[in-house]
Protein backbone atom coordinates (compact mmCIF):
# COMPACT_ATOMS: atom_id res chain seq x y z
CA UNK A 1 0.00 0.00 0.00
CA UNK A 2 2.88 2.72 0.56
CA UNK A 3 4.90 1.48 -2.37
CA UNK A 4 1.74 2.36 -4.35
CA UNK A 5 1.52 5.76 -2.57
CA UNK A 6 4.76 6.71 -3.31
CA UNK A 7 4.77 5.62 -7.23
CA UNK A 8 1.48 7.84 -7.24
CA UNK A 9 3.03 10.64 -5.50
CA UNK A 10 6.03 10.63 -7.60
CA UNK A 11 3.66 10.21 -10.99
CA UNK A 12 2.60 14.26 -9.79
CA UNK A 13 3.86 16.74 -12.40
CA UNK A 14 3.79 19.70 -9.63
CA UNK A 15 5.10 20.48 -6.08
CA UNK A 16 1.26 21.54 -5.29
CA UNK A 17 -0.26 18.62 -6.59
CA UNK A 18 2.20 16.60 -4.55
CA UNK A 19 1.59 18.71 -1.41
CA UNK A 20 -2.29 18.23 -1.71
CA UNK A 21 -2.69 14.44 -1.92
CA UNK A 22 0.01 14.32 0.94
CA UNK A 23 -1.86 16.18 3.26
CA UNK A 24 -5.60 14.72 1.93
CA UNK A 25 -4.19 11.48 3.07
CA UNK A 26 -2.96 12.29 6.10
CA UNK A 27 -6.59 14.22 7.06
CA UNK A 28 -8.67 10.79 5.69
CA UNK A 29 -5.98 8.89 7.87
CA UNK A 30 -6.90 11.36 11.03
CA UNK A 31 -10.44 11.45 10.62
CA UNK A 32 -10.84 7.53 9.60
CA UNK A 33 -8.65 7.03 13.13
CA UNK A 34 -11.21 8.97 15.04
CA UNK A 35 -14.00 7.68 13.46
CA UNK A 36 -13.11 4.32 14.86
CA UNK A 37 -11.69 5.54 18.33
CA UNK A 38 -15.19 7.60 18.81
CA UNK A 39 -17.13 4.56 17.95
CA UNK A 40 -14.91 2.33 19.87
CA UNK A 41 -14.63 4.88 23.33
CA UNK A 42 -19.04 5.37 22.76
CA UNK A 43 -17.89 8.97 23.35
CA UNK A 44 -20.98 10.18 21.34
CA UNK A 45 -22.60 8.94 18.04
CA UNK A 46 -22.57 12.64 16.81
CA UNK A 47 -18.66 12.78 17.68
CA UNK A 48 -18.55 9.64 15.39
CA UNK A 49 -20.78 11.15 12.61
CA UNK A 50 -18.80 14.45 12.80
CA UNK A 51 -15.23 12.40 12.04
CA UNK A 52 -17.23 10.45 9.47
CA UNK A 53 -18.11 13.35 7.61
CA UNK A 54 -14.51 14.59 7.45
CA UNK A 55 -13.29 11.25 5.75
CA UNK A 56 -16.12 11.10 2.78
CA UNK A 57 -15.94 15.38 2.79
CA UNK A 58 -12.15 14.23 1.97
CA UNK A 59 -12.86 11.67 -0.56
CA UNK A 60 -15.10 14.08 -2.57
CA UNK A 61 -12.35 16.52 -2.37
CA UNK A 62 -10.07 14.00 -4.05
CA UNK A 63 -13.17 13.09 -7.03
CA UNK A 64 -13.29 16.90 -7.07
CA UNK A 65 -9.83 17.56 -7.74
CA UNK A 66 -9.25 14.76 -10.29
CA UNK A 67 -12.03 15.46 -12.68
CA UNK A 68 -11.63 19.44 -12.53
CA UNK A 69 -7.47 19.82 -11.74
CA UNK A 70 -8.24 22.86 -9.36
CA UNK A 71 -5.43 21.42 -6.71
CA UNK A 72 -5.12 24.86 -5.14
CA UNK A 73 -8.82 25.46 -4.84
CA UNK A 74 -9.57 21.97 -3.46
CA UNK A 75 -7.18 22.12 -0.19
CA UNK A 76 -8.15 25.96 0.42
CA UNK A 77 -11.61 24.53 0.75
CA UNK A 78 -10.12 21.37 2.86
CA UNK A 79 -8.25 24.02 5.43
CA UNK A 80 -12.02 26.36 5.63
CA UNK A 81 -13.67 23.13 6.07
CA UNK A 82 -11.76 22.03 8.72
CA UNK A 83 -10.69 24.63 10.38
CA UNK A 84 -13.89 26.58 10.14
CA UNK A 85 -16.79 23.88 10.71
CA UNK A 86 -15.55 20.49 11.44
CA UNK A 87 -12.62 21.07 14.37
CA UNK A 88 -14.28 23.82 16.14
CA UNK A 89 -17.59 21.27 16.51
CA UNK A 90 -15.26 18.06 17.15
CA UNK A 91 -13.57 20.68 19.66
CA UNK A 92 -17.43 20.70 21.62
CA UNK A 93 -18.55 17.14 21.00
CA UNK A 94 -14.73 15.80 22.49
CA UNK A 95 -14.31 17.25 25.59
CA UNK A 96 -13.51 20.85 24.80
CA UNK A 97 -10.16 21.68 26.49
CA UNK A 98 -10.18 18.41 28.62
CA UNK A 99 -9.58 16.47 25.42
CA UNK A 100 -6.45 16.36 22.47
CA UNK A 101 -8.86 18.81 20.28
CA UNK A 102 -6.51 21.66 20.58
CA UNK A 103 -3.70 19.64 19.46
CA UNK A 104 -6.00 18.92 16.02
CA UNK A 105 -6.61 22.65 15.69
CA UNK A 106 -2.84 23.89 15.96
CA UNK A 107 -2.06 21.07 13.21
CA UNK A 108 -4.68 22.59 11.03
CA UNK A 109 -3.48 26.17 11.46
CA UNK A 110 -0.15 25.16 10.61
CA UNK A 111 -1.81 23.44 7.42
CA UNK A 112 -2.88 26.71 6.01
CA UNK A 113 0.52 28.03 5.62
CA UNK A 114 0.45 26.03 2.64
CA UNK A 115 -2.11 27.39 0.62
CA UNK A 116 -1.34 28.89 -2.29
CA UNK A 117 -0.72 32.71 -2.37
CA UNK A 118 -2.71 35.36 -0.49
CA UNK A 119 -5.22 32.97 0.25
CA UNK A 120 -3.16 31.51 3.01
CA UNK A 121 -3.60 34.67 4.78
CA UNK A 122 -7.36 34.86 4.82
CA UNK A 123 -7.42 31.21 5.79
CA UNK A 124 -5.19 31.36 8.29
CA UNK A 125 -7.08 34.62 9.62
CA UNK A 126 -10.11 32.68 9.87
CA UNK A 127 -8.70 29.60 11.01
CA UNK A 128 -7.62 32.02 13.85
CA UNK A 129 -10.92 33.60 14.63
CA UNK A 130 -12.68 30.28 13.88
CA UNK A 131 -10.78 28.68 16.94
CA UNK A 132 -10.62 31.33 18.75
CA UNK A 133 -14.26 32.05 19.05
CA UNK A 134 -14.99 28.28 19.60
CA UNK A 135 -12.32 28.56 22.96
CA UNK A 136 -14.35 31.39 24.26
CA UNK A 137 -17.76 30.02 23.67
CA UNK A 138 -16.94 26.59 25.44
CA UNK A 139 -15.73 29.12 28.44
CA UNK A 140 -18.98 30.94 28.47
CA UNK A 141 -21.45 28.07 27.96
CA UNK A 142 -19.53 25.01 29.26
CA UNK A 143 -23.15 22.77 29.26
CA UNK A 144 -22.44 22.74 25.20
CA UNK A 145 -19.19 20.60 25.62
CA UNK A 146 -19.52 16.81 25.61
CA UNK A 147 -17.63 15.84 28.74
CA UNK A 148 -15.48 13.16 28.89
CA UNK A 149 -14.47 10.63 31.75
CA UNK A 150 -11.16 10.94 33.16
CA UNK A 151 -10.00 7.65 31.22
CA UNK A 152 -11.34 8.37 28.31
CA UNK A 153 -9.94 11.81 28.01
CA UNK A 154 -6.19 10.74 29.11
CA UNK A 155 -6.65 7.89 26.22
CA UNK A 156 -8.14 10.75 23.66
CA UNK A 157 -5.08 12.67 24.80
CA UNK A 158 -2.61 9.95 23.81
CA UNK A 159 -4.11 9.53 20.73
CA UNK A 160 -4.30 12.88 19.48
CA UNK A 161 -0.64 13.81 20.53
CA UNK A 162 0.50 10.34 18.71
CA UNK A 163 -1.48 11.51 15.77
CA UNK A 164 -0.60 15.24 15.53
CA UNK A 165 3.26 14.60 16.24
CA UNK A 166 3.30 11.67 13.03
CA UNK A 167 1.22 14.81 10.77
CA UNK A 168 3.63 17.25 11.61
CA UNK A 169 6.46 15.07 11.58
CA UNK A 170 5.30 13.84 8.11
CA UNK A 171 4.28 17.12 6.67
CA UNK A 172 7.67 19.15 7.42
CA UNK A 173 9.56 16.01 6.35
CA UNK A 174 8.10 15.76 3.08
CA UNK A 175 7.86 19.45 2.43
CA UNK A 176 11.45 19.55 3.04
CA UNK A 177 12.39 16.69 0.85
CA UNK A 178 9.88 18.51 -2.05
CA UNK A 179 11.75 21.94 -1.29
CA UNK A 180 15.01 20.08 -1.62
CA UNK A 181 14.46 18.01 -4.82
CA UNK A 182 13.05 21.17 -6.77
CA UNK A 183 15.63 23.23 -5.49
CA UNK A 184 18.02 20.29 -6.79
CA UNK A 185 15.77 19.97 -10.26
CA UNK A 186 16.12 23.83 -10.81
CA UNK A 187 20.13 24.22 -10.30
CA UNK A 188 20.35 21.13 -12.66
CA UNK A 189 18.42 23.22 -15.23
CA UNK A 190 20.42 25.76 -14.38
CA UNK A 191 23.41 24.29 -15.13
CA UNK A 192 21.92 22.70 -18.45
CA UNK A 193 21.05 26.23 -19.63
CA UNK A 194 24.31 27.72 -18.76
CA UNK A 195 25.81 24.65 -20.33
CA UNK A 196 23.66 25.21 -23.34
CA UNK A 197 24.40 28.54 -23.39
CA UNK A 198 28.38 28.48 -23.78
CA UNK A 199 28.56 24.92 -25.63
CA UNK A 200 27.61 23.69 -28.82
CA UNK A 201 24.99 21.39 -28.74
CA UNK A 202 26.25 18.83 -31.15
CA UNK A 203 29.70 18.80 -30.82
CA UNK A 204 30.26 19.76 -26.77
CA UNK A 205 33.29 22.59 -28.34
CA UNK A 206 32.32 26.29 -27.12
CA UNK A 207 30.11 27.71 -29.24
CA UNK A 208 30.91 31.16 -31.12
CA UNK A 209 28.97 33.26 -28.69
CA UNK A 210 31.20 32.18 -25.65
CA UNK A 211 34.51 32.24 -27.78
CA UNK A 212 33.94 35.49 -28.75
CA UNK A 213 33.60 36.41 -25.40
CA UNK A 214 36.50 34.35 -24.61
CA UNK A 215 38.73 36.37 -27.07
CA UNK A 216 38.02 39.87 -25.89
CA UNK A 217 37.92 39.41 -22.10
CA UNK A 218 40.87 37.06 -22.06
CA UNK A 219 43.39 37.09 -25.03
CA UNK A 220 42.64 40.49 -26.52
CA UNK A 221 44.03 41.88 -23.08
CA UNK A 222 47.23 39.94 -23.18
CA UNK A 223 47.47 39.30 -27.03
CA UNK A 224 51.24 37.93 -26.26
CA UNK A 225 51.85 34.37 -26.78
CA UNK A 226 48.40 33.57 -28.19
CA UNK A 227 47.35 32.14 -31.39
CA UNK A 228 44.74 31.97 -33.29
CA UNK A 229 43.68 28.37 -35.60
CA UNK A 230 40.88 28.94 -37.79
CA UNK A 231 39.91 25.42 -39.35
CA UNK A 232 37.16 24.76 -42.04
CA UNK A 233 36.66 21.20 -43.30
CA UNK A 234 37.28 20.59 -47.13
CA UNK A 235 34.02 19.41 -49.43
CA UNK A 236 32.15 18.46 -46.04
CA UNK A 237 28.93 18.61 -48.48
CA UNK A 238 30.65 15.39 -50.23
CA UNK A 239 31.18 13.61 -46.81
CA UNK A 240 27.04 14.20 -46.01
CA UNK A 241 25.96 13.49 -49.92
CA UNK A 242 28.71 10.06 -49.93
CA UNK A 243 28.25 8.29 -46.51
CA UNK A 244 24.88 10.19 -45.57
CA UNK A 245 24.09 13.11 -42.46
CA UNK A 246 24.14 11.07 -39.88
CA UNK A 247 27.61 9.77 -40.53
CA UNK A 248 28.78 13.47 -41.12
CA UNK A 249 27.41 14.61 -37.76
CA UNK A 250 29.54 11.77 -36.36
CA UNK A 251 32.66 12.92 -38.23
CA UNK A 252 32.06 16.67 -36.82
CA UNK A 253 31.89 15.16 -33.11
CA UNK A 254 35.68 13.32 -34.03
CA UNK A 255 36.92 16.31 -35.23
CA UNK A 256 35.88 18.07 -32.13
CA UNK A 257 36.96 15.24 -30.09
CA UNK A 258 39.93 15.08 -31.04
CA UNK A 259 40.25 18.83 -31.05
CA UNK A 260 39.77 18.54 -27.07
CA UNK A 261 42.19 16.19 -26.86
CA UNK A 262 44.55 18.46 -28.41
CA UNK A 263 43.82 21.78 -26.07
CA UNK A 264 45.85 22.14 -22.88
CA UNK A 265 43.16 24.14 -20.52
CA UNK A 266 45.46 24.60 -17.93
CA UNK A 267 47.54 26.90 -19.84
CA UNK A 268 44.35 28.92 -20.63
CA UNK A 269 43.58 27.07 -24.20
CA UNK A 270 40.05 26.89 -26.00
CA UNK A 271 38.50 25.12 -28.49
CA UNK A 272 35.00 26.07 -30.02
CA UNK A 273 32.84 25.03 -33.18
CA UNK A 274 31.95 28.72 -34.78
CA UNK A 275 29.50 27.68 -37.52
CA UNK A 276 28.78 24.74 -39.44
CA UNK A 277 32.11 22.81 -40.32
CA UNK A 278 34.17 25.51 -39.16
CA UNK A 279 36.47 25.74 -35.58
CA UNK A 280 38.72 27.69 -33.84
CA UNK A 281 41.34 27.10 -31.42
CA UNK A 282 43.20 29.54 -29.28
CA UNK A 283 46.58 27.91 -28.64
CA UNK A 284 49.46 28.90 -26.73
CA UNK A 285 53.17 28.68 -27.17
CA UNK A 286 56.44 30.20 -26.40
CA UNK A 287 57.15 31.28 -30.00
CA UNK A 288 55.56 31.48 -32.75
CA UNK A 289 57.49 28.44 -34.74
CA UNK A 290 56.21 26.21 -31.69
CA UNK A 291 52.20 27.43 -31.67
CA UNK A 292 52.66 26.88 -35.72
CA UNK A 293 53.99 23.27 -35.46
CA UNK A 294 51.14 22.22 -33.55
CA UNK A 295 48.60 23.98 -35.84
CA UNK A 296 50.34 21.36 -38.58
CA UNK A 297 50.07 18.19 -35.91
CA UNK A 298 46.41 19.28 -35.55
CA UNK A 299 45.99 19.48 -39.50
CA UNK A 300 47.89 15.87 -39.59
CA UNK A 301 45.61 13.98 -37.29
CA UNK A 302 42.19 15.07 -38.41
CA UNK A 303 43.45 13.89 -42.21
CA UNK A 304 44.65 10.92 -40.15
CA UNK A 305 40.98 10.32 -38.21
CA UNK A 306 38.86 6.84 -40.00
CA UNK A 307 36.03 5.14 -38.99
CA UNK A 308 35.13 1.40 -38.64
CA UNK A 309 31.71 1.93 -40.38
CA UNK A 310 33.45 3.29 -43.63
CA UNK A 311 36.97 2.46 -43.69
CA UNK A 312 37.81 4.94 -47.16
CA UNK A 313 36.09 8.16 -45.53
CA UNK A 314 38.54 10.67 -44.25
CA UNK A 315 38.08 14.33 -44.27
CA UNK A 316 40.88 17.16 -44.23
CA UNK A 317 41.02 20.96 -43.15
CA UNK A 318 42.24 24.19 -44.53
CA UNK A 319 43.48 26.91 -41.67
CA UNK A 320 44.16 30.34 -41.04
CA UNK A 321 47.13 30.75 -38.13
CA UNK A 322 47.77 34.13 -36.45
CA UNK A 323 49.22 35.38 -33.73
CA UNK A 324 47.31 37.47 -31.58
CA UNK A 325 50.00 39.84 -30.68
CA UNK A 326 49.99 41.39 -34.33
CA UNK A 327 49.44 45.24 -33.11
CA UNK A 328 48.11 46.41 -36.97
CA UNK A 329 44.42 45.64 -35.77
CA UNK A 330 42.94 47.74 -32.84
CA UNK A 331 40.28 44.81 -32.24
CA UNK A 332 39.54 41.26 -31.82
CA UNK A 333 36.51 41.79 -34.52
CA UNK A 334 38.82 42.92 -37.27
CA UNK A 335 41.02 40.32 -36.93
CA UNK A 336 38.44 37.52 -37.18
CA UNK A 337 37.19 39.29 -40.25
CA UNK A 338 40.72 39.07 -41.60
CA UNK A 339 41.23 35.54 -40.48
CA UNK A 340 38.19 34.58 -42.34
CA UNK A 341 39.87 36.49 -45.62
CA UNK A 342 42.74 34.79 -45.41
CA UNK A 343 40.99 31.28 -44.50
CA UNK A 344 39.17 30.92 -47.69
CA UNK A 345 42.11 32.27 -49.38
CA UNK A 346 43.94 29.39 -48.40
CA UNK A 347 41.01 27.05 -49.33
CA UNK A 348 41.12 28.65 -52.83
CA UNK A 349 45.01 27.76 -52.83
CA UNK A 350 44.56 24.14 -51.96
CA UNK A 351 42.99 21.49 -49.92
CA UNK A 352 44.54 20.58 -46.47
CA UNK A 353 46.88 23.61 -45.86
CA UNK A 354 47.38 25.76 -43.31
CA UNK A 355 48.15 29.64 -44.05
CA UNK A 356 50.00 32.03 -41.83
CA UNK A 357 48.36 35.38 -41.97
CA UNK A 358 50.69 38.08 -42.23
Amino acid sequence: MIGKLKKFLQRQDSLERTLFWVFLVIVLAASVASTVFTMCEQISPVTSAVCLLTSVICAILAVVAVKTRMYSVCYVVMCLLLSCFLLPMLFFLCGGFNCGMTLYCLTAVFLCAYCPGKSKWVVFVLSMLAFEIAFVLSELYPEYVVALDHQAAFIDILVSFFITGVVVFIINSFALYSYNTERKGREEMLKRLEFLSKRDSKTGLFNRGYMTHFLESVVWLQREGYYLLLLDMDEFREVNASYGQVFGDRVLCDVAKFLIQERDDRIGECCSRMDGELFMCVLRADSELEAYARAERIREGIAALRWNRFPDASVTVSGCFIACGDRNYSHFSQFLVKAEEVLYLAKTEGRNKIRRMS
